[in-house]
C-alpha cells in the first residue's frame, strides 16, 4: 500500500512538472529572460532595460557602473559580415588585433568580434557630423543568425573592463535563443 501511494505522489508530481514546463516553458527555470520572439541568459553583472529606440531590443550595462555598454539589435540591414565590417571601421586599429570566430551550432549561426583601438563613435543621426574619439576602448561584437532572422550584439567600452567582461558577452550571446 505504502509503495502505492508513493508512485501515486510521483506520478501526480511528474505530471504537474510537465503541466508546468507545457504552460510556462523551461525559461524560468534555466534563469532565462524575454524580450520579444527571443529569451536570453542575463550575466549576474550585467543589468538589462528594454529599449525604445527603434532596431534596439535592449540596452545593457554594468550593475556596478562603468563605461561598458551592450546594445541587442533585430532587423538591422546587412550581413553578418556586413555587420562585423563596420563595426571594425569604427575604430582605428591594426587589423592583427582583431579576433574574429564563426561557429555552427544545430539551431544557429553564430560570428564574434573582438578588438581594442581608438573608438569613433558612429552619429546615427548625423553621420557627416564630427566623430567623438574615445582611446583605449574595445568592442565586442556578436551576430546570431537563425533560419528566419538575424540578432546584432554590440558591446564597446573602456579596454579593461572589454577584458574583464568577455566571458559574459560570450554567454551572453550564445544564450539568445528562439521562443
Amino acid at each position: 500500500m505504502v509503495n502505492r501511494v508513493i508512485s501515486l505522489i510521483l506520478v501526480l508530481f511528474f505530471c504537474g512538472f510537465i503541466s508546468f514546463i507545457a504552460i510556462n516553458g523551461t525559461n524560468e527555470i534555466y534563469g532565462k529572460n524575454e524580450v520579444q520572439n527571443i529569451s536570453y541568459k542575463l550575466p549576474d553583472s550585467w543589468m538589462a532595460n528594454i529599449s525604445n529606440k527603434q532596431f534596439r531590443l535592449l540596452e545593457l550595462s554594468l550593475v556596478d557602473g562603468g563605461d561598458f555598454n551592450v546594445v541587442l539589435f533585430a532587423n538591422i540591414q546587412g550581413t553578418a559580415d556586413q555587420n562585423i565590417d563596420r563595426w571594425i571601421n569604427q575604430f582605428q586599429i591594426e587589423n592583427s588585433n582583431i579576433e574574429t570566430i564563426k561557429d555552427s551550432l544545430s539551431s544557429k549561426k553564430i560570428s564574434t568580434v573582438e578588438l581594442y583601438g581608438t573608438y569613433e563613435v558612429p552619429n546615427m543621426v548625423n553621420p557627416t557630423a564630427s566623430k567623438e574619439i574615445k582611446k583605449d576602448y574595445g568592442l565586442l561584437g556578436g551576430v546570431i543568425e537563425f533560419s528566419n532572422s538575424i540578432y546584432f550584439v554590440k558591446a564597446v567600452g573602456n579596454n579593461d573592463l572589454v577584458k574583464a567582461n568577455k566571458s559574459n558577452f560570450n554567454e551572453f550571446v550564445y544564450s539568445i535563443s528562439l521562443k
